[in-house]
């Protein structure tokens, strides 16, 4: 090829890649396209400087810094006790509103100065946030006041089942909950406290104490002492008496037998002033069993138990006797871990808990399972 020949070619060639060959709509398309190749890196832009703004500056970024709870510990007619740990050490704030708007502000987790029979939303900050909450429900004082609570019990695995029990159970609004027993599987050593209960367990206990017993599983531990300690029942959760205003629970511990009639009789004429009285047995009593008769001529409202894990309704030797151990612990599909007693008029083996409503003298309950559907509902008198 001549000289020429190349030099045309080269300036052919050239030509077609500066566009002189395209037409006036091909250059005016090329145009827009590169417009919009520039927009678009300009939006992606745009769009991961407010993503990582987002990131940076307003989605919260601090870790919840309580370790455990906060939880009602216990409370009064005019005061309340939240505790909690934290992580790392620093001031906590309490922060409790009253129905009429009057601030009551804590930093030492005591709240003084309440009204009786009152519900106080409260909450917990740090550094002037509010990073935790819950309510407080101090008992009434007024003969026949209402009062709600929730009966579980052989729940503290720390499964969703149980995250389900709680939340329902929580949702009821509770001034307390009352533990039938078997609060921790297998067996309640500390170092399970945080997975088996106070994780799975947080919406219920922010909103009223726990009252309750130890179980057969508590007790492999210590003798459930540290459960026992941490929730402040007397006796070890073994015997003692537990008060919420007018209402009275007596424990004795895993079993009810002839060795628990001294101190249960004693316990019965120290309530007497009581408007209801529940006596609570981890494991549910069989006929012939010493204590009911004691119970029966007492006119307490029921015996609470824990142990088989179903809910039943039953009523033995003249005593209703509630059976609750179904808080979450693991169920057999057979009859193995969750027999149905042959006597129950009810038998119900569903994870849930029992809502007791008490007012004027009567007591409505309802066991609701974990998906929020009332099973059974019954009306009793407070004293039979």
């Amino acid at each position: 090829m001549s000289i020429a020949a190349r030099s045309l070619a080269r300036e052919c060639k050239t030509g077609a890649l500066m566009g002189t060959d395209l037409t006036g709509r091909e250059r005016v398309l090329r145009r827009w396209i590169i417009a919009l190749a520039a927009l678009a890196g300009v939006m992606l832009i745009l769009v991961m400087a407010v993503v990582l703004y987002w990131l940076r500056f307003v989605l919260p970024t601090e870790p919840d810094p309580f370790t455990r709870g906060p939880w009602v510990a216990a409370v009064s007619s005019t005061s309340a006790r939240i505790a909690w740990e934290v992580a790392p050490e620093q001031p906590v704030e309490i922060r409790a509103t009253t129905p009429t708007g009057r601030t009551i502000t804590s930093r030492d987790g005591r709240l003084r100065g309440l009204a009786p029979g009152t519900r106080y939303g409260w909450v917990a900050g740090t550094a002037g946030t509010a990073r935790a909450f819950g309510s407080v429900t101090t008992p009434p004082v007024r003969a026949g006041a209402p009062v709600r609570f929730i009966i579980l019990g052989d729940y503290g695995v720390g499964g969703e089942d149980q995250y389900a029990v709680a939340r329902v159970s929580a949702a009821q609004g509770p001034a307390f909950t009352v533990s039938t027993g078997d609060n921790v599987y297998l067996a309640a050593a500390p170092v399970l406290f945080d997975q088996t209960i106070f994780r799975p367990m947080r919406p219920l206990l922010a909103q009223g104490p726990l009252l309750g017993v130890v179980g057969d599983h508590d007790t492999l531990w210590k003798g459930g002492a540290p459960l026992a300690d941490l929730f402040g029942w007397p006796g070890g959760g073994d015997r003692s008496v537990q008060r919420y205003g007018r209402l009275a629970f007596i424990t004795l511990g895993v079993d009810g037998d002839a060795s628990d009639l001294p101190f249960l009789r004693r316990a019965l004429a120290a309530t007497a002033d009581a408007e209801a009285r529940w006596v609570i047995i981890h494991r549910p009593p069989d006929p012939g069993n010493p204590v009911l008769p004691v119970v029966r001529a007492a006119g307490a409202a029921a015996v609470l138990s824990g142990h088989n894990h179903r809910y039943e309704r039953r009523t033995v030797d003249g005593v209703l006797c509630l059976t609750v151990g179904t808080g979450g612990a693991p169920r057999s599909d057979g009859e193995e871990f969750t027999p149905e007693s042959a006597d129950a008029v009810v038998s119900i083996a569903e994870f849930g808990s029992l809502r007791a409503d008490y007012a004027a003298g009567a007591i409505e309950y309802a066991f609701i399972d974990a998906a929020g559907a009332v099973l059974d509902r019954f009306r009793t008198p407070a004293a039979r």
